[in-house]
């Protein structure tokens, strides 16, 4: 009882400082960027509109930032609405606090992975860990936007270190997580789904049972947000995809469109079948050490991620911040020094190369990883940390 009423405590000062910093410190975070999706969407919420009512969001958001209507862009808001449920609080706050709370949040989560990803490595490295992950390009990209991305990564962070704890609760949390980006986290959701169906003892079975009533409650909840959610939102999703630079693809960073561009004319369309034929050319080569990497959700669930990275076709270079899972999965293997100066030059070679050629240098993101699934593929015969011998 002590216990959890100090939990509480703790909880509520760092609420209490977060909301503080939001309101009080002046920073030149941008309110008009990714993060205004989200806070538009939260105003609505707040305010008893239905969140994937466009128009009346816009209507709403339109008054709130003080712009003529010609002037002013609402950006779509392509999440679920438990997204938007468990972010609620953003539309009570002026745009300019609630851009900082979020970035406040988008950190903490940073950090909160990190922390568990490095469980059980040595202090000293462990420190290093934290600023390493933190100056990463995409990271600092997704950060200074207020992207959507780190609920993702936490949710990956969890499940590796709920799955090795045995823990119901947090592989629970972690399996929600993946939810809030869809296209970003179905594939890693359903790879710990297998992995809790393959290896069903009674760790498994009670984790399914929990993930189930968790979605239930998740489909149920969505209610709150947009009574007619299970309609609206596959719309909106279907109207968004055919607007500007979604249709086109022209920002996406992801090795569909590249070869597309590359090979084709560049259509969305051909990036589709490309990703179909590179999702079964890597399930034929993961599924040859299937047993191997059954053995460790680390190195499962990783491959799942590498595997999103390498075939979605819709992915930005923030999405890419990912990449700090298999990083660490990495490192914290029986590496030798070469595939360990490796990993540090797959960490430094993209921040470079987007530093100094923009979004040209976005192709080393997926040479990156092409190289980290390289590196990964042999490793899924062992799963003994060396930094924790």
């Amino acid at each position: 009882m002590k216990r959890s009423l100090l939990s509480l405590l703790v909880l509520i000062i760092i609420a209490s400082l977060l909301l503080a910093i939001a309101l009080y410190v002046p920073n030149s975070l941008p309110v008009h960027s990714d993060f205004s999706a989200i806070y538009n969407t939260d105003l609505a919420l707040v305010n008893r509109v239905s969140i994937y009512n466009l128009k009346a969001v816009e209507a709403i958001a339109v008054k709130a930032s003080g712009l003529p209507p010609e002037k002013f862009f609402l950006a779509r808001f392509p999440y679920p609405p438990w997204y938007a449920l468990s972010t609620f609080y953003l539309g009570l706050l002026p745009a300019k606090a609630a851009a900082t709370l979020w970035f406040e949040l988008n950190l903490m989560m940073l950090f909160l992975s990190v922390w568990l990803l490095t469980d059980g490595w040595p202090g000293r490295l462990r420190l290093i860990a934290f600023p390493l992950a933190l100056f990463f390009l995409p990271v600092l990209g997704a950060l200074s936007v207020g992207q959507y991305d780190f609920p993702v990564l936490l949710g990956t962070s969890l499940l590796i270190y709920s799955l090795r704890k045995e823990n119901v609760a947090l592989t629970t949390l972690g399996a929600v997580l993946l939810t809030f980006k869809p296209h970003v986290g179905t594939l890693i959701l359903l790879s710990a789904l297998i992995y809790l169906i393959v290896n069903g003892n009674n760790f498994g079975r009670r984790s399914l049972r929990s993930i189930l009533v968790a979605g239930v409650f998740l489909f149920i909840v969505g209610f709150v947000a947009d009574p007619a959610w299970p309609i609206a939102y596959p719309k909106m999703l279907l109207n968004y995809q055919g607007e500007g630079n979604v249709s086109s693809c022209s920002e996406c960073a992801s090795l569909p469109v590249w070869l597309s561009r590359w090979l084709f004319d560049g259509s969305l369309v051909k990036a589709i079948i490309i990703a179909v034929v590179l999702l079964a050319i890597l399930i034929i080569l993961f599924s040859v050490v299937r047993n191997e990497l059954l053995k460790s959700p680390a190195f499962f669930l990783t491959s799942a991620l590498l595997t999103t990275l390498l075939v979605s076709p819709y992915l930005y270079n923030y999405d890419f911040l990912l990449l700090l899972v298999p990083f660490a999965v990495l490192i914290d293997t029986k590496s030798n020094l070469v595939q360990r100066i490796v990993l540090v030059l797959c960490y430094l070679v993209p921040t470079l190369a987007i530093i100094f050629y923009g979004r040209a240098g976005n192709i080393s993101l997926l040479l990156v990883t092409i190289l980290i699934t390289i590196l990964l593929y042999p490793k899924s015969e062992v799963d003994v940390p060396a930094l924790t011998s």
